[in-house]
C-alpha cells in the first residue's frame, strides 16, 4: 500500500517565473504515494492529481500556523500520514513537527547554501535532510543525502528551432548583483573585438524584485551603452514558467555567471532542452564531469569567459547539436523529476 503523504512548499504556480515547477514536483509525487496534502503559502494555476488535496495557508503568521495546524490535524485523522516532506520551508517543518509530535517523520528537501537558524533547528528535528548536490547544504551530517536535482525532462526537451544567423546567449535569473550580468556584459563586448565572422547576441531574461534589483538593471544599461552594445544585449523580463523552455529553445548557448554553492536549475534546464551550458559555478564539476574543462569558467574574468563563448560561435550546429544532447542524458540520467521523486517515494516507504 502506498503511503499517504503530507508536502509543504512555498507557492503553487504554474505561471509564477520561479516557482512554477512546483505543480510538476507535486503530481510527480502523487503518483508513488497513496493521498498526498499539500500546505503552500500561495495558490495560482495548477492542476492536481486527483488524489491530491491543496490547503493555501495565506498571509498573517499567526494565521498561518492556526490553518496549518487544524489541517494537520485533520490529516491525522483521515490518512494514514508516513511522512512530511517540507519542500524549501524549514521554519514549517519545524511547525509540523511541534504539532504533529514525534510520531511522523520529516523530511527536508534544501538546495540552497544560506543557513539559518530556522535550518539548524528543522536539521535538528528532521527524519533525513535530501540536497540536490553536497554544496547545496550547508550543514554536514548523516541526515544529509544528496539526491539529484529535479528537472522535468518530459517539458524541458529539444524542440525544433527557426534557423537562425549568428550565435545567440541566453541567461536566465532573477536580475540581482549576485548574478554578475556585468561580467557576462563585458565579456560579450570582448567577442564584439575578436569575432567578426558573425553575430553573438545576448538575451538576459529576469526581472527586478527590489530597490537594489532595479538600481542594478540601470547600472546594466549603463554599461550596455558604454560598449555601444545596444543593438546586441537585449533585457526581456521574466515570463511565466510554461513558457520558459521557448526561451531555451531560441538561444544556442546558456551562460551562467553566478557563482554560488548550489545547483542552478537555470542551467540544467537549459541542458535538457539540450543546450550547451557555460558557467562559473563550481558546483557543476560532477554535473558536467568529462565536459567540465572545456564548460566550466574557472575565473570570472570576462577574457576567459569571451573566448569559451567564441568556441561555441565556431562550433558547426551539428557539433553544437550533438554535445547538447550528451548534457541532456546527464540530466535524465542524473537530475530528472522521475528519478528523484521515486527516490522520496522509496524513503518514505522506508520509514
Amino acid at each position: 500500500m502506498q503511503a499517504d503523504t503530507v508536502m509543504m512548499t512555498q507557492a503553487v504556480d504554474e505561471e509564477d517565473p520561479v516557482l512554477g515547477f512546483t505543480p510538476g514536483w507535486i503530481n510527480a509525487l502523487a503518483r508513488h504515494v497513496g493521498r498526498l496534502s499539500v500546505y503552500c503559502l500561495r495558490e495560482g494555476k495548477c492542476d492536481p492529481h486527483e488524489n491530491v488535496s491543496l490547503h493555501v495557508l495565506g498571509e498573517g503568521r499567526l494565521r498561518r500556523l492556526w490553518r496549518l495546524r487544524k489541517g494537520l490535524n485533520s490529516d491525522l485523522k483521515q490518512m494514514k500520514v508516513r511522512a512530511v516532506f517540507a519542500h524549501m520551508c524549514p521554519k514549517y517543518g519545524v511547525a509540523a513537527r511541534r504539532i504533529l509530535g514525534g510520531n511522523v517523520p520529516i523530511i527536508l528537501w534544501y538546495a540552497q547554501w544560506a543557513s539559518s537558524r530556522w535550518l539548524t533547528a528543522a536539521h535538528r528535528i528532521s527524519h533525513v535532510v535530501l540536497t540536490p548536490v553536497e554544496e547545496s547544504c550547508p550543514i554536514r551530517s548523516e541526515k544529509v543525502r544528496v539526491v539529484g536535482h529535479g528537472i522535468d525532462t518530459e517539458k524541458f526537451k529539444p524542440i525544433a528551432g527557426k534557423p537562425r544567423n549568428g550565435v545567440v546567449v541566453l541567461s536566465a535569473g532573477r536580475m540581482a548583483r549576485e548574478k554578475r550580468y556585468d561580467v557576462l556584459i563585458e565579456a560579450v563586448a570582448t567577442t564584439r573585438k575578436e569575432w567578426s565572422h558573425g553575430d553573438i547576441t545576448l538575451r538576459i531574461l529576469g526581472s527586478p524584485c527590489v530597490e537594489r534589483d532595479h538600481q542594478y538593471l540601470s547600472q546594466l544599461q549603463r554599461l550596455v551603452r558604454e560598449k555601444n552594445l545596444e543593438n546586441v544585449v537585449e533585457f526581456r523580463s521574466a515570463v511565466p514558467y510554461t513558457r520558459v523552455q521557448e526561451e531555451y529553445a531560441a538561444c544556442d548557448v546558456f551562460v551562467s555567471t553566478h557563482v554560488r554553492h548550489s545547483l542552478d536549475k537555470a542551467p540544467l534546464e537549459a541542458m535538457a532542452c539540450g543546450k550547451i551550458v557555460l558557467t562559473t559555478n563550481q558546483s557543476f564539476l560532477p554535473v558536467l564531469r568529462e565536459y567540465s574543462d572545456a564548460l566550466i569558467v574557472n575565473d570570472a574574468h570576462p577574457g576567459e569567459l569571451a573566448t569559451r563563448i567564441i568556441q561555441v560561435a565556431r562550433m558547426q550546429p551539428s557539433e553544437r547539436e550533438k554535445l547538447g544532447l550528451a548534457l541532456r542524458q546527464t540530466v535524465v540520467r542524473d537530475h530528472s523529476l522521475e528519478r528523484l521523486m521515486e527516490k522520496v517515494a522509496e524513503i518514505i516507504s522506508g520509514l
